[in-house]
Order: C-alpha cells, then sequence, then structure tokens
C-alpha cells in the first residue's frame, strides 16, 4: 500500500513516523523536539542528494535554531552530522552551486544547512534535468542502481539493461552500444572479458529475431526475468564504466530529449503556456520514453484544453499525460496515467480506469525540485 504524508504549502506535517520520506531518512528523524514535524520537502529532498553525494550515513542532528542560525526559518534548516564533517561541508558547498542551500555552516561536528527562498528555488541544468528525469523513469522498471539492471526474455525483448532497459527487440541496445564502443571500445571489450567474441557474434546475427533467440536461450527463472551469470556479470562491470554512464545519459537526451521537445513544442502551439518546471518536465520524458509521444491523443488533448482552457503548466502537463495514458492498451491505462500523476505531483496517485487500479510509487521522487529548468524556452520555439 502507498505511504502518504501530510503537507501544507509543500512543509510535510505529518504522516507515518517510521515511513521513508527519502531512501535514507524516515520522517520521525525530522521531528521536533515535542515530537510534531514541519519540514520543507525541498530540505528533505536536498538532504538525500547530499547523503547520495557524500557517499556515507548522515544523521538529522536538530531542526532546532542554534548558534545563530535558523531563527524565523521553521522547516527552512536542519543540522546533520556525519563521520567526515570536512567531506560533508564539501559535497555541501558544491551542492550550493545546483541551488540545494542557501547556506551551509560548520559548527563544531555538527553542519548548518539552509535551503534558498522555496518561492523562488534556483533553476535546474537541462543536463541535470534530463539525468535527474531518467533516474525518476528508471525507478520505476527498476531497483537498485539502474546501471546493474540486466532483465532476461520474459517480455519478448530478448536482452534488457541498465537505467533505459535498452533491449534487443527494439534495437536499442545495439545502438547504445554501438555508441560506447565508438565512445571507449576498449573499456567494453574489457566489460565482457573473455565472452567478447560470442558478444561480436550476436551483433552480427542477421536478425532481430535471431539476435532475441540467443538471449532467450541464456534467459534464466520461470519467467526467464534474470539472465545467465557469466553474462550478467559482464554487463554488470559494463555497467560499472563511468563512460557508459556518460553514454547513456547522452543517449537518452538524443533519443528521449528530442521526443520531449518534439511534446513540448507541440503543446506550446496549442496552449502557449510556458512548460518549464522539472516536474512538469519529468512527467513528459516518462511519457516519451514509455509511450514515444503525444501523437495517438492530439485530438483528445485538444478538445480537453479547448473545453477546460488550463492556466498553469501543470494543469496543462496533466492533461496531456492523463490523455495519452488512456490509449496505451486497456490492461496498462491506469498504470500509466498514475506513473505520470505520482511524478507531477510528487507522491502516489491513485488512478482507476477500465476496471483496473494503480498507484504507482517511486523512491527517486526526491529529485524532483518544484523549480525551473534553465534554458528551455530555447526548445519551446
Amino acid at each position: 500500500m502507498a505511504v502518504h504524508f501530510k503537507y501544507s504549502r509543500d512543509f510535510i506535517i505529518g504522516g507515518p513516523a517510521k515511513a521513508p520520506l527519502t531512501p535514507s531518512f524516515q520522517l520521525r528523524e525530522y521531528a521536533r523536539p515535542d515530537g510534531t514535524v514541519n519540514v520543507h520537502r525541498e530540505l528533505v529532498g536536498s538532504v538525500q542528494v547530499l547523503r547520495d553525494a557524500v557517499g556515507m550515513p548522515l544523521k538529522i542532528v536538530s531542526m532546532v535554531p542554534a548558534d545563530g542560525l535558523g531563527a524565523g526559518l521553521e522547516g527552512r534548516f536542519v543540522w546533520v552530522s556525519g563521520a567526515k564533517p570536512a567531506e560533508v561541508v564539501k559535497s555541501a558547498t558544491r551542492l550550493a552551486q545546483e541551488g540545494h542551500f542557501l547556506r551551509v555552516e560548520a559548527r563544531g561536528e555538527g553542519i548548518y544547512l539552509e535551503m534558498p527562498d522555496p518561492a523562488a528555488l534556483p533553476a535546474v541544468r537541462p543536463e541535470l534535468a534530463i539525468a535527474n528525469a531518467l533516474r525518476v523513469t528508471a525507478a520505476f522498471e527498476t531497483s537498485g542502481d539502474p546501471f546493474q539492471q540486466v532483465t532476461g526474455n520474459f517480455d519478448g525483448a530478448g536482452l534488457s539493461f541498465g537505467p533505459l532497459q535498452v533491449n534487443l527487440k527494439t534495437g536499442t541496445l545495439q545502438a547504445l552500444f554501438a555508441r560506447f564502443a565508438a565512445r571507449n571500445g576498449p573499456a567494453l571489450q574489457a566489460g565482457f572479458g573473455g565472452l567478447w567474441p560470442e558478444w561480436q557474434a550476436m551483433l552480427r546475427l542477421p536478425s532481430r529475431a535471431r539476435q532475441i533467440a540467443w538471449a532467450d536461450a541464456l534467459s534464466r527463472g520461470g519467467r526467464k526475468t534474470d539472465f545467465e551469470p557469466a553474462w550478467k556479470a559482464a554487463l554488470q562491470a559494463v555497467g560499472r564504466t563511468p563512460d557508459f554512464h556518460a553514454e547513456t545519459l547522452r543517449y537518452a537526451y538524443d533519443i528521449y530529449g528530442r521526443k520531449l521537445i518534439a511534446a513540448l513544442s507541440w503543446l506550446h502551439g496549442l496552449k502557449p503556456i510556458r512548460v518549464d518546471n522539472l516536474r512538469c518536465l519529468a512527467s513528459l520524458y516518462d511519457l516519451c520514453v514509455q509511450q514515444g509521444s503525444l501523437d495517438k491523443a492530439r485530438d483528445a488533448i485538444r478538445s480537453r484544453v479547448g473545453r477546460e482552457n488550463p492556466t498553469d503548466q501543470f494543469q496543462l502537463t496533466r492533461i496531456a499525460v492523463e490523455e495519452r495514458g488512456k490509449t496505451a492498451l486497456p490492461q496498462w491505462r491506469a498504470d500509466c496515467v498514475s506513473r505520470r500523476l505520482c511524478i507531477l505531483e510528487r507522491e502516489p496517485v491513485a488512478v482507476n480506469l477500465n476496471g483496473q487500479s494503480a498507484e504507482r510509487e517511486n523512491p527517486q521522487l526526491y529529485l524532483l525540485r518544484n523549480a525551473p529548468v534553465s534554458r528551455i524556452e530555447q526548445y519551446l520555439l
């Protein structure tokens, strides 16, 4: 069952005490001395981003002003500590340049973190926006490190790999690996080790059907969701390569980023509302990854926009993702719409369509700041 928290103007004010607000922190860790909670969700997200950056546990020490810091800023600051305070400060200072923190101060073993004005959060770089949208979309499909996800032929796609779950059936796996080979061929070959000749032979097979058959023979488990251990280890070795991470992000931008641009341009022509908030863009990006485009729902979107006359980007995006989701196969419509709305609202949203129910959750929602993405206007011309 999906977990829901109570909000007041984006300040978290209640919910299950032991429930995770983000992957590393429970709600109760942000409680004040009297047991109540009042913390801004953007601060909670930024603290998790800091935890990810330092790669070590952080402790929420206090939500109370001290040493002349935090007065009058209830819910917008936090005191944390870590085993290596200097590294925490260094990482927090770097994240401040990305707009996560307005102020970072070390006081003994404690570190004071203050968020920017919630009403004027700094813009997110386009490159970071795409990377975060990719991670959120991947979290619907995979668990753990998305670059280590290897999936067998349970769905007829042969072999699926990585955060985008590129696969043999669509040719996306072949395309991404060709790009990586051009970028850093020796690293790719090193990842496969002794399996490299067979991998090359598979790629040279005359049809995707033959390639899928190759992968099917190596798929394991009752539903063929797993893959032969030696091959799985080789692919995961490739997935640990920094250049593979970089090329995956480049591929995500080149393929799905362009689809996103097309969707934004069409929506802007339909209704000249600026769509630049990361939440809206990430929801549309997820649509582009899973459904490709808005094309099949253009008439429905146009009709509904005419009836409802949306006045902001969130209303316009909601119409777009709901109507496009309704054109999926009947058994997947509720799931599609719930995914997009989960991203847009940054919390699980229950959807019932065609006799099916869905309420999708996503552990990476903390990456979606309620902020504009810079320079997005160039894509709306």
